[in-house]
């Protein structure tokens, strides 16, 4: 689904979702039925009318932390 035939309110639910969970965004993708660029898109058009610019540090964060947490339980299951 592209995010000219998405209806504003659809649009407006996956950008709350993206902002108030700890969700990646092709988690949230997968949720509703899009693609990934379709989330990024629609969050940054959304930042750019609101003036914020946090969530690819944000997807970071939640991306880096993920990671940490595949290496630990990987060497968990090494031992």
């Amino acid at each position: 689904m592209s995010i000219k035939s998405m209806t504003p309110k659809l649009a407006q639910r996956i950008v709350n979702r993206v902002k108030t969970s700890d969700s990646l965004l092709s988690d949230v993708a997968k949720e509703f039925g899009v693609s990934t660029k379709t989330v990024y898109l629609l969050v940054r058009q959304s930042e750019q009318r609101g003036g914020r610019t946090n969530t690819l540090k944000s997807e970071i964060n939640k991306l880096t932390q993920k990671l940490k947490q595949l290496i630990l339980e990987l060497k968990l299951t090494k031992h």
